[in-house]
């Protein structure tokens, strides 16, 4: 799986890979941190990998302007989910975020804990919602689901373009390898867009996750 990390501080970008590293490699298979420093940088590197899981990104980039960036990102490819960082915990910022097609905005001041609740949702498939926006009188969103973190709010679930491409070929009968080979990527790859399948449908392995899919027309 390649996260890029997307964050003009290199003790912040070192520290949270580090992170990530120590918390992800186990329960999402091989985790691998990219990282850029400007936008410039990024986009660049979103050229490059095509087969990106997860981009983070840091809402003040010294060359991109508010969500320049991420509506650069999303044009380039949509599939590609993007979680906002920043320091700031301003609801109205969060939702103006979420509306640019942000697949959720974490604050700095999460704990490590929070943080990688909030990217494995994400990850699933989810929206990941701050505790700030929930203080918002004008923010409705539904009460959280007891399977989630508790301040993980899951807004609605869907599955990337990518997980639709995996989970269209499962239907099809196609082992994880045969996915692999038809994606151009690594089966390693593949098992965490299937894990990530399974936890989006809420079920236990892939016969189960075709079946859900048909009955909710993923398919």
């Amino acid at each position: 799986m390649d996260i890029l990390l997307v964050d003009d501080h290199a003790l912040f970008r070192e520290g949270l890979a580090l992170v990530l590293k120590q918390q992800l490699n186990t329960s999402e298979g091989n985790v691998n941190i990219l990282e850029a420093d400007s936008a410039k940088t990024a986009l660049e590197a979103v050229q490059q990998y095509q087969d990106l899981d997860l981009i983070l990104l840091d809402l003040h980039l010294p060359d991109n302007q508010d969500f320049s960036l991420l509506l650069q990102i999303k044009s380039s490819d949509p599939s590609i989910p993007v979680a906002m960082l920043s320091a700031n915990e301003d609801a109205q910022k969060i939702q103006h975020a979420l509306q640019q097609g942000a697949s959720g905005f974490i604050t700095k001041s999460s704990k490590s804990s929070v943080m990688i609740s909030a990217i494995q949702l994400i990850l699933a498939g989810g929206i990941y919602v701050p505790p700030a926006i929930l203080k918002a009188e004008t923010t409705h969103v539904p009460p959280p689901s007891p399977n989630l973190a508790n301040d993980t709010v899951l807004v609605t679930v869907q599955l990337t373009g990518r997980q639709k491409e995996v989970l269209h070929l499962m239907d099809d009968g196609l082992s994880n390898k045969e996915i692999a080979k038809v994606l151009n990527m690594s089966p390693s790859t593949v098992k965490v867009h299937v894990a990530a399948i399974l936890r989006a449908c809420n079920v236990n392995n892939r016969t189960q996750a075709v079946s859900f899919a048909r009955t909710h027309h993923l398919l």
